[in-house]
Formats: structure tokens, sequence, C-alpha cells
């Protein structure tokens, strides 16, 4: 009956470390949102891929070839949320190659 009040909510998530959590916490962190792993769309889609036997290092690797492409692209960062990165293309993302541009002498030109 005399159980240590948790000092602070952090606290709290470590020991209720599930896969949504430490998924919707990774994202968060590299999006530099809030997303809430208690939405039942986002357990809904992340559980469906547990499912399908991804790991949690499988959406690490896809929140990081996402958010690598579309964080600093004004029209894509919108996208960089649960119900896209988890959805029915989830595969197809964290297969994707490394997106990295190739810069060249022509990006430099001002001239132009």
């Amino acid at each position: 009956m005399n159980q240590a009040i948790p000092e602070s909510t952090a606290e709290i998530t470590t020991k209720k470390q599930t896969p949504v959590v430490e998924i919707i916490h990774y994202l968060n962190e590299k999006t530099r949102m809030d997303y809430k792993p208690s939405t039942y769309k986002t357990q809904e889609l992340i559980k469906a891929r547990l499912n399908e036997v991804f790991t949690v290092e499988d959406f690490k690797k896809a929140i990081d070839s996402k958010t690598t492409e579309w964080l600093s692209n004004p029209r894509m960062s919108k996208y960089l949320r649960p119900t896209t990165l988890f959805g029915s293309k989830f595969e197809s993302y964290l297969n994707q190659k490394s997106y990295k541009k190739t810069l060249s002498e022509e990006d430099f030109d001002l001239d132009v």
C-alpha cells in the first residue's frame, strides 16, 4: 500500500515502455512533434505492423529514412505522422534506399 509516487511522467513512461510508446517517443524526438501513443489509430497502425513481424528497429529505420528525406522539405514534412509512416506504405519506406542528395558544382552556381 505504501508505494512511492513517481516524480515525473518520464519515470512513469520508462516503466511502461511498450513498443507503441517507444516508437512514438522516437518519432517525436526525430520530428520535434508531440504525437500521443494513446491515440487509438496510432496504436492500431503500429500493432498491425508488429503483427506482420516488423520490429521496433524497423520502425526506427523507416522513421530515420523519411525524416532524412522530408523533415527539411516544407511540402513533405507534414507527412511525418503516424498515419502516413505506419500505414500501407510502411514496408516500402522501410526498404527505401538512403536518401542523400549529392551536391554538384551547379548547385552552388549563383549566376544561373
